[in-house]
């Protein structure tokens, strides 16, 4: 990559990623997530059932949890008519068809419900709706409120209202989907990808910059990029925002890391498109990250235990400050109070590559693999017809084996491809040059050597 392409690159990246929304000076990352059309919401008895414990000491019994997410669901349910009449109107019978095949696969965790809401709003005020001049109006708080108030254990209690439920619980994309500082700082570099025209190595360093200092601070990544976006930075049709009612407590420290994280892999793309006195390709493969820490060389200075520090000047006093944190691991119980979080033994990290971000690995190789594989499809190997067996081949998932190596997972269409597959498939057809699984080993290493990964595994799911 040119200094100039990577500086314009990055350029536009820490741009995108900090724009502000004209109309209200919030961050426009922001207010795009929560105008997303066709959002889905994820309502979770435990999460229910652990927050009253745990900040106003109600403990449930599963026939009065039931009872109160029966309520719950009800309520929700009916607000959904006038929730797909709105998403056909403003997005399409086709997004409708999307979020509907969504809404079943958002339900993974036991206790889990899923609703549409049309954005980040309309949850909202389904979370806590305004008064009327009747009173109360219906909300999920106000359906909590309404049912522990009655609960005979308390009736000598004073009531709990719904702006005190409704307080405990904030809403938010981070705990099962994508939250906004992540969804906007991948935005920015897929319309950057785009934009400048940068190869599939280009794009995986700019990618690492972001995924390494999400590690850094323990984010988690629920949803990738190419989950998100077309080559172009635009939505997918078939991606969902997920909101799920998130601890107030943990959600605060969450959004300090992730805010943190942010500002450092911002800090980083804003260095390499300077210029410096090491070029910028040096200076990523130095960083590539993290590659640098360990190894001696001029004007590298390494201070502290729980902190590396490198510090490169030039002539003219421009500098680079690249700050790796060791910080604590822990584990976190929705609804369980801070002081019970467990804290392991702290511990030193060391600077790795592209094998160990799996995430950014997959979503390469998912990207790459349809022409690579077409590429490869010559005799006496499987040959490309109709290119259907090449659209269907997918990593699904990049685990490690005992000895610590690289193991990709991937399938395909096994009918009627599994057919040329030797010890499985048709005598008649089957041969080792034949087996769809030579040909895409074979593709996922002339991938991988772009990375200089090393020794890894693949296997056929």
């Amino acid at each position: 990559m040119s200094d100039t392409k990577l500086k314009n690159a990055t350029k536009y990246i820490v741009q995108r990623a900090t724009q502000k929304d004209k109309r209200n000076k919030e961050s426009l990352e922001r207010y795009d997530a929560q105008r997303h059309r066709g959002q889905i919401l994820v309502m979770n008895s435990k999460t229910q059932a652990s927050m009253l414990k745990k900040f106003f000491d109600i403990t449930l019994s599963k026939t009065e949890l039931d009872q109160m997410m029966s309520e719950i669901d009800t309520f929700l349910k009916g607000k959904q008519p006038e929730q797909f009449r709105k998403l056909e109107k403003d997005a399409g019978e086709q997004r409708v068809k999307h979020v509907q095949k969504l809404l079943k696969q958002a339900e993974t965790q036991p206790g889990d419900k899923a609703y549409l809401v049309n954005s980040y709003e309309v949850a909202k005020s389904q979370k806590l709706a305004k008064g009327t001049k009747n009173g109360e109006a219906d909300s999920v708080s106000a359906i909590q409120s309404r049912f522990v108030n009655k609960l005979e254990r308390r009736r000598d209690k004073k009531p709990i209202s719904s702006k005190e439920i409704s307080s405990k619980q904030q809403l938010g994309h981070g705990d099962r989907g994508a939250a906004a500082s992540q969804f906007g700082v991948d935005r920015a570099i897929s319309e950057a990808v785009a934009e400048f025209n940068l190869s599939v190595k280009q794009e995986a360093q700019l990618r690492t910059i972001a995924s390494k200092h999400r590690e850094r601070y323990g984010i988690k990544v629920n949803v990738t990029h190419d989950q998100m976006f077309t080559d172009g930075g635009k939505f997918k049709k078939d991606f969902a925002f997920i909101l799920t009612y998130q601890d107030f407590d943990i959600n605060s420290e969450e959004g300090k890391l992730e805010k943190k994280s942010k500002q450092d892999a911002l800090a980083e793309f804003d260095f390499v498109g300077q210029e410096t006195s090491t070029k910028v390709r040096d200076a990523l493969a130095q960083t590539h990250l993290n590659s640098l820490a360990g190894q001696s060389r001029k004007n590298k200075k390494v201070k502290g235990k729980k902190r590396q520090k490198i510090h490169e000047k030039n002539k003219v006093s421009e500098s680079f400050n690249f700050e790796r944190e060791i910080h604590d691991s822990y584990q976190i119980q929705k609804g369980v109070s801070a002081k019970g979080v467990k804290r392991s033994k702290k511990r030193k990290t060391s600077a790795r590559g592209i094998a160990s971000q799996p995430l950014t690995l997959l979503a390469i190789l998912n990207k790459e693999l349809p022409d690579t594989i077409r590429k490869n499809m010559n005799p006496p190997a499987l040959e490309n017809r109709s290119g259907t067996f090449a659209d269907s081949v997918r990593v699904t998932d990049v685990s490690r084996t005992a000895k610590g190596f690289p193991s990709v997972g991937y399938t395909y269409k096994k009918n009627p491809y599994q057919v040329f597959e030797m010890g499985s498939g048709d005598q008649r057809w089957a041969t080792p040059e034949r087996d769809p699984r030579t040909l895409i080993d074979r593709s996922i290493r002339e991938i991988a050597a772009q990375f200089a990964m090393g020794r890894f595994y693949t296997r056929r799911q």
